[in-house]
């Protein structure tokens, strides 16, 4: 299954910086986007809204299923205000996950195969993931 990641920050700019990081890592094979404001081409500022992740979601029509990855509460409240406007709640599931490692763990599982159920797993796992062990 085609399978491909959104990034929704309020900083497109930061949603970019995770983008960079994850295909360093995972490599450029998957199809991410990235979502948010503040750019140098938007001078509304910083923000994110569900017209901008319709626009991603566009950019991905190719894609068989979708998994959004936010950083803070009112991006999961965009995208799910345009899953909703667009009946989309089959192709596109929101990942509860660290922004920055949840994005890697599901980018490198679905760079492997595996399916978006593991690739939400692996996100959701990040959590518990401690960055000095402790």
């Amino acid at each position: 299954m085609n399978t491909a990641l959104i990034i929704v920050s309020h900083s497109k700019l930061l949603a970019l910086g995770v983008i960079e990081l994850v295909h360093a890592l995972a490599g450029d094979d998957l199809a991410m986007v990235a979502v948010g404001g503040g750019d140098e081409q938007d001078s509304g500022g910083f923000g994110v809204n569900a017209s901008m992740v319709l626009e991603a979601m566009a950019e991905l029509s190719n894609a068989d299923e979708i998994g959004m990855i936010g950083d803070v509460g009112s991006s999961f409240l965009a995208t799910g205000a345009a899953i909703e406007l667009e009946g989309l709640g089959g192709r596109v599931r929101m990942i509860d996950c660290p922004m920055v490692e949840g994005a890697i763990a599901c980018a490198m599982t679905l760079s492997m195969g595996g399916s978006l159920d593991e690739a939400i797993e692996a996100g959701q796992h990040a959590w518990e993931v401690r960055k000095l062990g402790v």
